[in-house]
């Protein structure tokens, strides 16, 4: 045994910031090891939390100095993991008027030798306490298949019987020895007591060895209790001789025909806990572990109200009627009395084994006390003998072992499952029958663990054995095949998963010769067809594209709705698998689609019943490659088929129900038909909820979809409600950091991010990561989820390169551990280049998005949905580099892909529309854009409702194509309802809000409605300093557009303010926008140019000259602005030969680059001449003033001012010479 995790129900952690300078540490530590093994010390205050945070199979006790106590119990006060906590006070300074309020505090000690006694009573007093109760509805399960139960008492009823198969040897006894010698090798207390235990123990006195209370009730207790059957099975010597000792002690008792009706315990319970027992009045009850209890009333009255240092438990006394010769065997108790130091005669202590079961028969106030009374059943035996026939039912010939290994796997204990079939295994001759099983099972469990390659070698196995027994087992072998597509199915192989599920299908057609599914036949699947453990993780993140969202359907489906079916799936290697009519298998999907598209329905022939469920499972395979294929109304049919014949087959309720349920409403959410998915999910969990009252994996999952769908449907406050209760759920059904835990967080992140709180999105994203990658190998697509998720939060954040070092991550995780998986690593090219699209660094983007538009098209030969997303990709790409006819190009041909696969319509054709309103807007034919716009916005309208947030975005488009046109009353209008929507959809601190805010600042500007156009711009700033601080480039632009305002009331001083908190944000975090930079040096130069702060104006706009000379040599236009300004100030300033230069320099770039009549190069010819005449060279002047005319003349109407002011020019030096 390890020494990293506890062994034992107790965690002791003595917290001290000066302990480093202690030198009684090492002394202290060995006493307290006398009462507590596990002891940690720590010394910084953020570890200790940390660490105290992790654990979660122990209680904790607490010790903290009486200098770090007031600080450290402001930051435990709501950790459920603490139990006590005590103060020690090492230098016995004055504590008089310390105060500590905390419900858990026990004591402050001056002493150490007071303080380890008050922790023995406290540890005494856990012991007697410390228990955990389960829950079952028998009355709800007897019409029930119980082959998918995984309630805790059938684990203690299958471990009792397995126990008695396992070894037991001397070297089994051994080995128990050595392993609590290794983990005991510092603690000489309970060392002497292994060494005695080695050289004194007889198998006959076990249940006096468990009394003592020494290393082995500690551990057994701790692996009872947290269901370790890895711990158990290293004390499987002692456990076994344990269990026989009950047996003989119950034999005894038996024999003796002395009654005892009534026994008693005295328990504290919470008021929640006791709540707890009032819903379940009626249930069984088990309870996780040993259960001693008195014959004496008062004894156990006397337990129950015993003082308690802490507050918040209630006093409960349990009363158990007892009739032994009813039981049988069924309840194994033993009298312990005669064990005892001093024993009574009026008093018997009977244990019961951990296998035991009452009926709760009542919960209610006596004699101010909480009386609960139970009744010893068989009932749990009863129910035990169900589930294996159930479970036989499903599969013949299943041994006890194999049954309770595939109950760890059902459990979600997959390392000890895995643990317990390789123990088997190394335990297997090759003649036996089992082997065949445990191979599968081991294949299984590695599958669940996401290790795919090394659960198909197991499945190889299989496979081969099967293969070389006559007779052959067919349908085992149907099986296999069809598991092996589950496991391509994951992969994304779904060309390859879906020829693994034809012939399983040709295979079953022997099998099933009478079922018939419209012209080929329609194979088989065995009873157990369920889609164990239906994740619905689904991990969906929404992924912008310009400035709305769009959904991506790629590889986040790995995990979700599985479809591994429970009972004998195995797998092999194609190389080795038989082809099975291969050649006509290969076209029977096809077929049947085609049929599809000519009846739209699957016709049935008469079936036997025998074959509805394995024909469900396959019509269910099948339309789960429909679905990948994104042919939702072929899929549809399928599972809605497959429906049909589970309820034909089934006369009530069952599981396998349920998870075709969630099949349905998955794909309808992919046909964003949200009503009736949900309606499909609230039928589904309606069965699970009948099944598992008192909540389970497959109830949290579907929840997790609700909330997904709520999510999509913008609903955040109902989705993160939904997500938050699946959260709760699973935090009691398993301990925290349970890799099913993770789909949640994901969940309840992908909330966040919609809201635009990033940061919140951000740590449950991490999360998730933390626990993928503790129980994941590294490259598991659970953990590139994870991944994918952080760079696409960064990437919105505006932290590009922290962004691109989360995809590059992910994208080397998929060539290494998926190469072939194209469609994966194509998603991951596109999310990179949409990063690099960000950065400007327009090349790269192309270079990524081609790269995976290569990939898609060698992955999807016939065509995809998702190649349209890159389609569009690759068209925005060339949007920003201004070519335009190539960015149409694609946006068309992506729209072209999405009107064949969504035939009926859908709003994703809205926003492949509104791109290339995008294009045509950029190239000013804002007509033509508006059209577009309208276009998409019709398609939006008659899918949703008038509020819906795809619906916001588009209004702004139109509202800002219009604003542009000019038309500023309309612009605002269009404005306004999109921030209506917003509003109403999102926290007020979402980004959309802010952008928008925005607009509709520009708007008021350009009706030189400054001080309302402030109010907005301020109001946007706010949200995105305060929510968004790393979307630089948008505060930037806020900050600008507030400067060009207060520029249009003239509040200089102010505007220079903001131009230049500006321009410090470029220069800072944006220094690679050149172009950005000088528009603000420009800005600056501007202000202080009409300050008449000449000097330091030109100093700004020779910046801006510098920067636009050297990074961009070919701007002639914008360089020969900056020259004319820079000529225009010194003119100013008097400094006419310096401005002549300038001026002359402008007029030569312009007469380059612009038509000889250019009203531009008027302006140079008429700045020269006003240069000339404050030189009082009137004829130069008088010249240039004639040429600047005539161009005038030409290009401007003749009653503009410029000409009119040239004509005046011309006119009065005329005169004077």
């Amino acid at each position: 045994m390890d020494r990293i995790s506890n062994k034992e129900d107790i965690t002791l952690i003595w917290f001290d910031s000066k302990m480093n300078s202690n030198n009684h540490v090492e002394q202290t530590k060995k006493q307290l090891r006398q009462i507590i093994d596990y002891v940690i010390f720590h010394t910084q205050l953020e570890s200790c939390i940390t660490f105290i945070q992790s654990i979660h199979n122990e209680k904790i006790f607490f010790i903290s100095s009486i200098y770090d106590a007031l600080q450290i119990l402001s930051h435990i006060k709501n950790l459920s993991q603490i139990d006590s906590i005590f103060v020690f006070n090492w230098e016995k300074v004055d504590h008089k008027n310390l105060v500590l309020n905390h419900s858990r505090f026990i004591g402050i000690y001056d002493e150490l030798d007071l303080l380890c006694v008050s922790i023995q009573e406290q540890v005494d007093y856990l012991d007697q306490h410390l228990h955990i109760f389960s829950f079952f509805d028998q009355n709800e399960h007897w019409a029930k298949d119980l082959s998918k139960q995984t309630a805790d008492f059938l684990w203690f009823q299958l471990y009792h019987d397995v126990l008695f198969q396992l070894t037991h040897n001397e070297e089994a006894k051994q080995e128990l020895i050595d392993a609590c010698r290794s983990y005991y090798r510092d603690n000489a207390k309970e060392l002497q007591m292994i060494k005695k235990f080695e050289n004194e123990y007889r198998s006959e006195e076990a249940l006096q060895w468990y009394l003592k209370k020494s290393f082995l009730h500690k551990i057994i207790n701790k692996a009872l209790r947290t269901k370790d059957f890895d711990q158990l099975d290293t004390f499987r010597y002692f456990m076994r001789d344990l269990t026989k000792n009950f047996v003989q002690e119950h034999q005894k008792k038996v024999q003796s025909g002395k009654e005892i009706r009534f026994l008693y315990r005295g328990i504290k319970l919470t008021s929640d806990e006791i709540e707890k027992f009032k819903e379940n009045t009626g249930k069984l009850v088990s309870i996780n572990g040993f259960f001693t209890t008195s014959s004496l009333r008062s004894t156990s009255l006397n337990q129950a109200m015993k003082p308690s240092r802490t507050n918040d438990f209630i006093p409960v006394l349990l009363e158990i009627q007892f009739n032994l010769q009813n039981l049988s065997n069924s309840a194994i108790v033993a009298n312990t009395v005669h064990f005892s130091k001093l024993p009574c005669e009026e008093q018997e202590d009977i244990i019961f084994d951990s296998n035991a079961t009452f009926r709760l028969e009542s919960v209610k106030m006596e004699d101010d006390i909480w009386l609960i009374q139970m009744i010893a059943s068989n009932e749990g035996q009863i129910i035990k003998d169900k589930y294996i026939k159930d479970s036989h039912r499903q599969m013949e010939d299943l041994s006890i072992k194999i049954l309770f290994g595939r109950l760890m796997c059902d459990m979600g204990q997959w390392d000890q499952s895995q643990h317990f079939f390789q123990h088997l295994l190394n335990n297997l001759n090759s003649n036996n029958e089992d082997l065949a099983m445990v191979e599968y099972s081991l294949g299984e469990v590695l599958q669940w663990k996401g290790e795919w390659s090394e659960a198909r070698k197991y499945y190889d196995h299989v496979y081969d054995r099967i293969m070389h027994v006559k007779p052959t087992r067919v349908k085992n072998s149907a099986n296999i095949l069809l598991n092996i597509g589950e496991i391509l199915y994951l992969q994304g192989k779904y060309e390859e998963a879906c020829d693994y599920y034809e012939q399983a299908l040709a295979l079953r057609k022997k099998i099933y010769p009478a079922t018939k599914i419209d012209r080929p036949n329609l194979p088989t699947h065995q009873h157990s067809s369920l889609l164990s453990r239906v994740c619905t993780s689904f991990w969906y993140v929404l992924l912008a594209s310009s400035r709305f969202f769009q959904s991506y359907t790629g590889w986040f489906w790995t995990r979700y709705f599985l479809g591994i079916y429970r009972w004998f799936l195995p797998k092999h290697a194609a190389n080795r698998m038989e082809l099975v009519d291969a050649q006509s298998n290969r076209t029977q999907l096809q077929e049947m689609c085609q049929n599809l598209q000519e009846s739209g329905s699957l016709q049935l022939s008469k079936t036997p019943l025998d074959g509805h469920v394995p024909i469900a499972t396959s019509l269910n395979s099948f339309g789960k490659i429909l679905f990948r294929q994104a042919k939702y109304d072929e899929a549809v049919i399928f599972h809605k088929q497959a429906l049909t014949l589970l309820e034909e087959y089934y006369h009530s309720t069952h599981i396998n129900i349920a998870v075709t349920l969630m099949h349905i409403g998955h794909v309808l959410t992919y046909q964003r038909k949200y009503d009736e998915a949900l309606d499909y999910c609230q039928r589904a969990m309606s069965i699970y909820a009948n099944y598992y009252p008192n909540g389970h994996i497959y109830i949290a999952s579907t929840l997790n979809h609700i909330g997904y769908i709520l999510y999509l449907e913008d609903k955040h406050d109902e989705a993160l409600t939904t997500h938050k209760r699946a959260l709760a759920m699973l935090q009691e059904y398993y301990p925290f950091g349970h890799v099913d835990i993770a789909y949640t967080l994901s969940g309840i992140g992908n909330t966040h991010c919609r809201q635009g709180k990033y940061d919140e999105a951000l740590t449950f994203y991490q999360q998730m990561l933390e626990i993928s990658q503790k129980y994941y190998f590294s490259g598991h697509d659970d953990i590139i989820c994870a991944l994918n998720n952080i760079g696409y939060i960064h990437r919105e954040q505006g932290k590009y390169d922290e962004s691109l070092d989360f995809y590059r991550q992910v994208l080397a995780l998929q060539e290494n551990y998926y190469p072939l998986y194209y469609a994966n690593i194509a998603y991951t090219l596109n999310q990179i280049g949409n990063v690099l699209i960000e950065q400007k660094k327009y090349d790269e983007t192309l270079k990524f998005h081609q790269h995976a538009l290569e990939l898609q098209e060698k992955y999807y030969p016939n065509g995809h949905a998702d190649i349209a997303i890159t389609f569009n990709n690759v068209g925005r790409t060339f949007r920003q580099q201004e070519k335009f006819d190539k960015a149409i190009e694609y946006h068309q041909r992506a729209l072209e892909i999405q009107e064949k696969y969504y035939p009926s319509g859908s709003v994703i054709l809205a926003d492949t529309i509104n791109c290339i309103g995008h294009v045509l807007y950029d190239e000013e034919k804002y007509d033509a854009a508006i059209d577009y716009y309208r276009r998409a916005l019709s398609i939006q309208e008659n899918f949703y409702s008038d509020d819906y947030i795809e619906t916001s975005h588009t209004f702004s488009f139109i509202g800002t194509t219009l604003y542009k046109q000019k038309k500023y009353d309309e612009a605002l209008q269009f404005h306004q309802k999109a921030l209506t929507i917003q509003e109403n959809h999102y926290e007020s601190t979402h980004i959309d809000i802010a952008r928008n805010l925005n607009s509709i600042g520009n708007v008021l500007y350009s009706q030189e409605k400054y001080g309302e156009a402030i109010d907005f711009y301020q109001r946007s700033l706010a949200i995105r300093e305060k929510f968004h601080p790393f979307d630089y480039a948008g505060i930037v632009i806020v900050l600008s557009n507030i400067g060009n305002a207060l520029y249009g009331q003239r509040k200089y001083d102010e505007t220079l303010d903001f131009y230049q908190r500006a321009l410090t944000i470029r220069e800072k975090f944006d220094a690679n926008n050149q172009v950005g930079i000088v528009d603000s040096l420009i800005n600056i130069s501007n202000v202080l140019r009409d300050q008449r702060k000449y000097n330091e104006a030109i100093e700004f706009q020779q910046q801006a000259l510098m920067i636009q000379e050297q990074n961009y040599p070919s701007d002639h236009v914008n360089i020969a602005y900056s020259l004319s300004n820079i000529a225009n100030m010194q003119r100013w300033k008097d400094e006419h030969n310096l401005s002549l230069i300038c001026e002359q320099n402008c007029f030569l770039m312009r007469l380059k680059l612009l038509p000889p009549d250019h009203e531009n190069i008027g302006h140079s010819l008429s700045n020269i001449g006003h240069i000339y005449e404050n030189l009082d060279k009137t004829t130069l002047a008088l010249d240039y003033y004639h040429q600047a005319l005539a161009i005038y003349t030409k290009c401007l109407p003749s009653s503009h001012y410029n000409l009119c002011t040239m004509q005046s020019n011309i006119e009065r030096l005329s005169e004077e010479l």
